[in-house]
């Protein structure tokens, strides 16, 4: 009933305007500088809106976010996930876009086509997805997604080349990178919602889609200065060679192997504690449990 809630507008204005500066920011800083007065600036206010946000979201009545979902390891993982399936991921196909159209030639339409098959993959492999997280669990896809990314990524880096083969270099690459979103994205938005408080679910998910979009256009804009910076250290400066994008794909592949090692991390914890007592493990279960709820 609306007569038991309230709004947290002070939390809403100082969490999105902190977001969007940082985003700004980032985006903006390779052309004006990651040292000018105005990007030193804008971090340091996204900062403090950030910070206060976090103030504001202890002590107001009702938070825009309560705070200990966000001690709630599988929530905290599979935000971290999603911004290294949907960085990567855009990253990736920006990098590809460029590289194809400005160094090989390629059409707009050939271009497309090359990458339909990561598409294709997607659309029509997503709606399977479901059923798999129902038997086998979504951190296990959450890690097969981010290993089909990593490996995609990895091919196209080592057999990728100024003159690549399609068959060879990018195809598997594409399709690599196809069924890694498709058992990613669901998976992660499984994960995230998991559990959770049916009053909370909207949270959850909202939190979940942010990190996507914001970890994205982060990702993105540190990938763009990083393939801006190689278009003046490859040889033949200013031009659109494969070398220029060794930064990049090095970025968006260590980015994927983070998000693949926080999603592995608390499986390697299990196994390492299987020796514990079952009173020591069923008072953890409780407890996680209490958090959630």
């Amino acid at each position: 009933p609306a007569d038991t809630g309230g709004h947290d507008l002070v939390g809403a204005v100082t969490l999105v305007t902190g977001m969007l500066l940082t985003v700004y920011t980032m985006v903006s800083a390779p052309t004006r500088g990651w040292a000018h007065p105005m990007t030193l600036g804008s971090f340091a206010v996204a900062a403090v809106l950030l910070a206060t946000f976090f103030f504001v979201e202890k002590k107001v009545a009702h938070p825009l976010v309560r705070l200990g979902l966000l001690r709630v390891g599988t929530i905290v993982r599979a935000n971290l996930a999603i911004i290294a399936l949907f960085g990567s991921y855009l990253s990736f196909q920006f990098m590809m876009t460029i590289f194809l159209q400005s160094a090989l030639g390629w059409s707009p339409l050939k271009m497309a086509m090359a990458l339909l098959p990561a598409g294709i993959i997607v659309a029509f492999g997503s709606p399977f997805v479901g059923r798999l997280v129902d038997l086998y669990g979504s951190a296990k896809l959450i890690i097969a997604a981010l290993t089909s990314l990593s490996v995609g990524y990895l091919w196209f880096l080592f057999a990728g080349s100024d003159s690549p083969s399609y068959v060879v270099a990018i195809l598997p690459s594409v399709i690599l990178l196809g069924l890694g979103f498709a058992l990613g994205y669901t998976s992660i938005m499984a994960q995230a919602t998991s559990g959770v408080d049916d009053s909370e679910q909207g949270l959850t998910s909202g939190l979940v889609n942010t990190s996507a979009q914001v970890g994205a256009a982060l990702v993105l804009a540190l990938t763009t200065a990083l393939v801006t910076a190689g278009s003046h250290t490859a040889s033949g400066a200013g031009t659109a060679g494969f070398e220029q994008f060794h930064p990049g794909l090095i970025l968006v592949t260590g980015v994927a192997l983070v998000g693949l090692a926080i999603t592995v991390s608390p499986l390697v914890r299990g196994r390492s504690q299987r020796g514990r007592s079952v009173r020591e493990m069923r008072a953890e279960e409780e407890k996680e449990l209490a958090e959630v709820n």
